[in-house]
């Protein structure tokens, strides 16, 4: 699940590879709008399809994009593959 306000978007439950693709679609028309920050607070699961999420979204990004409330499994997970570096925290 997916809620945007004030240049933020929240993800919470699962982000996973059922369920990153129905949200990065939801997701690009904020980036398109100005939204600056991705807050992943309430992530309950995430897998590798949680970073190719956060990487996608730079990309798309009409603004420099921050990220916040990066579970410790993301930061893990992002160490295993080489990748922590390249997060915008």
């Amino acid at each position: 699940m997916m809620a945007c306000a004030q240049g933020v978007c929240r993800f919470s439950g699962p982000l996973t590879v059922d369920t990153v693709a129905g949200l990065l679609d939801e997701l690009r028309p904020h980036l398109a709008r100005g939204v600056t920050r991705l807050d992943f607070s309430g992530v309950e699961q995430a897998d590798s399809a949680a970073l190719a999420l956060i990487f996608s979204a730079q990309r798309g990004a009409s603004d420099p994009l921050s990220v916040s409330g990066l579970p410790e499994s993301f930061v893990t997970l992002a160490e295993l593959y080489g990748v922590a570096d390249l997060l915008p925290v």
